[in-house]
């Protein structure tokens, strides 16, 4: 099956099983926000730093490709597919697999979509309070980033999946932030 037809089949799917009417556009960017929401859920739910960081990714994407934030409910939307993650995941990513085939330059974009997304939030209260106080000592420029074992290998398992190694310099580039994160 051709990479379009793939992307037209998961929407198309996404739909009829959605009970919805969603634009193409609109279905593109939820393909390229779901690998974040897989590992925002990597450690079985999504914290209030990693639902603010969805949100401000979901509204770069809407401004850098034209479509109105308004026209989804976004959070419900991400709500329903990491609650249904298991029967999307397959369909998701063999979509944006196809999406990122044809457009190999989002394989920048999703490595540092899913770094920002690990790095939100460490999964535990305590050491999220820790890491802002260790952030807010450093010197400016300088930061730490704190990515859990489960986060990382979410990102790993999302790095097989998504074929990264089609794009070494990408791959290279989320390999390096996650070298200088701490777990």
């Amino acid at each position: 099956m051709a990479s379009i037809e793939i992307v037209e089949q998961a929407w198309s799917d996404y739909q009829r099983e959605r009970r919805t009417r969603l634009d193409k556009k609109a279905f593109e960017l939820l393909l390229r926000i779901f690998p974040s929401v897989i590992v925002a859920q990597a450690d079985g739910f999504t914290d209030t730093s990693e639902v603010y960081r969805l949100e401000e990714m979901v509204k770069f994407l809407c401004k850098i490709e034209g479509v109105s934030p308004h026209n989804l409910d976004w959070r419900s939307e991400m709500r329903y597919l990491a609650i249904d993650m298991d029967f999307w995941r397959e369909r998701f990513l063999a979509a944006l697999r196809a999406l990122l085939s044809a457009r190999p330059e989002l394989y920048r974009e999703q490595a540092e979509f899913l770094f920002a997304i690990a790095a939100a939030s460490t999964g535990d209260i305590v050491q999220n309070l820790l890491l802002r106080l260790r952030r807010a000592e450093l010197p400016p420029g300088e930061s730490e980033e704190l990515i859990s074992p489960k986060e990382r290998d979410e990102i790993e398992r999302l790095i097989r999946e998504l074929d990264f190694e089609q794009a070494p310099e990408a791959l290279q580039y989320l390999r390096k932030l996650l070298d200088r994160s701490h777990g």
